[in-house]
């Protein structure tokens, strides 16, 4: 069964002469969304509207995990006449729960004969005596949106929020470091609203990636696949690393791990044209995440480092977690690289130091020997399908770029 909704965005029409493009690049993910129900979207004075082949509940689920999209109702789109507004308008107070409405008007198509505020009193007067609700424009159980554009009339009341932001993929690429617990996938959600698309790149401590790759961490992948459709994790082995750094003092093991996983992942930034690094860092959450060892990861990098979550507090990560599916599966049991790592670091610990020990281990050689051993997961939301394959195999080594400084 057919199901026609509209569809508004907020943040979007702030982009002045680069509206348009934005534009372009939000109805291209609802495309993306919609795909596999036969579905049109048309576009008129700054709102979409989209027919789609499904149930209501099914359309709806995937208009709410579009970034840029900042509400969608379902609509009863008619002509741009009076008598057929006011059926739309009485079909919509049908069954209302509650006594009270309000008519909402948006006359955007000014030749439309009634003003905004004649057409809400006109029609608020014929609802109520309809009906038998009475109007209250404060706090009303029901509010019946009329939007007049050119050539017909849009009338809603259930809105539906959307996650809004910016349309994905406007922002570019960002390799986010990515754990698998709480905060690393709530960061990535926020850094996809907010228009990029992340490269995920965890480090596994298993002999094989096998073990990460039928763990939460694909699943996590998937679940932010609903956000971000065809999704990239690289995946990298510690053993290198953890061969290469015996005998480091125990209180720089994570300061020195985290300037590790920043190089990898500034090597690996070219090959996906990402231009950042991402991480789920949190201010002062963690030892390891205080100013100072925070400054000491960025020391040296060539790419900026960004940090959604800097200013959040554990309960409003949890709260993002739940809200976006990711808090239960990162709950599962999953043995990281963090597991053998201390959990008592310096937290004053000086960028000097950091790099000191990364030439004296020599990082610089030892990323790209990690990075020979990587794997490369595509997962495709579409059919379900996830491939796991040799990083080599998939970019050629010809993409890198030198080895990153420590």
């Amino acid at each position: 069964m057919a199901q026609r909704f509209v569809v508004h965005y907020s943040e979007v029409a702030l982009k002045g002469n680069n509206r348009p493009e934005f534009v372009r690049a939000l109805r291209k993910n609802i495309n993306r969304s919609l795909s596999g129900l036969g579905h049109t979207i048309t576009y008129t004075e700054g709102r979409f509207v989209v027919d789609a082949e499904g149930t209501a509940d099914d359309v709806s689920g995937r208009l709410s995990s579009v970034f840029g999209v900042s509400w969608f109702a379902p609509v009863s789109d008619v002509p741009q006449d009076y008598a057929k507004i006011l059926e739309a308008a009485l079909g919509s107070a049908s069954g209302a729960k509650g006594s009270t409405f309000k008519i909402a008007p948006r006359r955007t198509d000014k030749s439309f004969p009634l003003s905004s505020q004649e057409l809400a009193s006109k029609l608020g007067a014929e609802v109520a005596k309809s009906t038998g609700l009475s109007v209250d424009l404060s706090e009303p159980d029901l509010t019946i949106h009329v939007d007049v554009v050119k050539g017909r009339a849009l009338i809603y009341t259930d809105r539906s929020k959307g996650p809004g932001g910016l349309p994905l993929g406007t922002a570019g690429r960002t390799v986010h470091l990515f754990s698998g617990g709480i905060d690393s996938p709530v960061a990535a959600w926020l850094m996809m609203k907010r228009g990029t698309r992340p490269v995920y790149l965890h480090f596994y401590l298993a002999p094989t990636p096998r073990s990460a790759i039928e763990s939460k961490i694909t699943k996590l992948v998937k679940v932010l696949a609903r956000y971000g459709g065809r999704s990239t994790l690289v995946l990298v082995p510690f053993a290198e690393y953890q061969l290469a750094t015996a005998g480091v003092p125990p209180e720089l093991e994570p300061s020195l791990f985290r300037r590790f996983m920043r190089m990898t992942a500034e090597a690996l930034a070219p090959r996906f044209g990402a231009s950042a690094i991402s991480t789920g860092d949190s201010l002062s959450q963690a030892a390891s995440q205080t100013l100072w060892n925070m400054a000491s990861f960025d020391e040296g990098s060539s790419l900026p480092v960004l940090r959604p979550l800097l200013t959040y507090d554990k309960e409003e990560i949890v709260a993002l977690a739940r809200r976006i599916g990711t808090y239960d599966l990162s709950l599962e049991e999953y043995k990281d690289c963090c597991a053998i790592i201390t959990r008592h670091p310096r937290t004053r610990l000086k960028g000097a130091v950091v790099s000191e020990y990364a030439g004296k281990f020599g990082f610089a050689d030892l990323v790209w020997k990690s990075v020979d051993g990587a794997t490369l997961v595509a997962y495709d939301p579409k059919g379900d399908a996830l491939k796991a394959a040799p990083l080599s195999d998939s970019i050629p080594k010809a993409a890198a770029t030198p080895p990153p400084s420590a």
